[in-house]
């Protein structure tokens, strides 16, 4: 197993399993343990890819943009660009605007079809998109190198596996059934913790 970072073992977010149990009946203490680690991670994870990448000037939706448009090697109209970013319409017009401004992109209307609007790449949009894409690449290997490769093959199917489940729950119905969370034993001061 590669050296944890640091040459310490992380020490994970838990909470007190007894006391959870207790007080939130509909709730499962690893699950919640599960869901902070999660959050910790991700924003962290956002926070270092940001700090690492602030020189470009590009957002995190900006960098995903651009290189969405390359992957795809040609235009893309701006409803595929907000599906496959997982953002609304007016998300995406701002997003277009701001590059637009930066040089970075360019709206087209094809031959074809005049009410059709493209998203295309420039021919600037090019170099930073490969000077951020290097980076970002490299980032993503140092930042996962705590891992072996059959440890980021099992994170991989497990994060895709519950990003899959997430879009299947019925919400309503799990948040209608919760039960309700209990009163927590007030602690008299000096009292031990159980």
């Amino acid at each position: 197993m590669p050296p944890a970072d640091r040459g310490h073992e992380p020490t994970a977010r838990r909470v007190d399993r007894r006391a959870f149990a207790r007080e939130f009946p509909s709730g499962d203490p690893s699950a919640t343990e599960c869901a902070q680690n999660l959050m910790l991670a991700s924003s962290r994870f956002t926070d270092v890819d940001t700090r690492a990448l602030r020189r470009h000037g590009l957002s995190l939706a900006a960098r995903i943009l651009l290189a969405t448009i390359e992957g795809a090697g040609e235009p893309l109209p701006a409803n595929v660009l907000a599906e496959r970013l997982l953002v609304s319409g007016a998300s995406i017009t701002s997003l277009v605007d701001t590059l637009e401004r930066r040089g970075l992109v360019r709206r087209v209307r094809p031959d074809h079809d005049r009410r059709l609007v493209l998203i295309e790449l420039t021919d600037a949009a090019q170099p930073v998109i490969d000077a951020y894409l290097a980076e970002v690449t490299a980032l993503h290997a140092a930042e996962f190198s705590i891992f072996t490769a059959d440890e980021r093959e099992q994170l991989t199917v497990l994060l895709a596996r519950l990003s899959a489940h997430l879009t299947t729950l019925d919400l309503d119905s799990i948040t209608a059934a919760a039960k309700p969370r209990r009163a927590r034993a007030r602690q008299r001061k000096g009292a031990p913790h159980d």
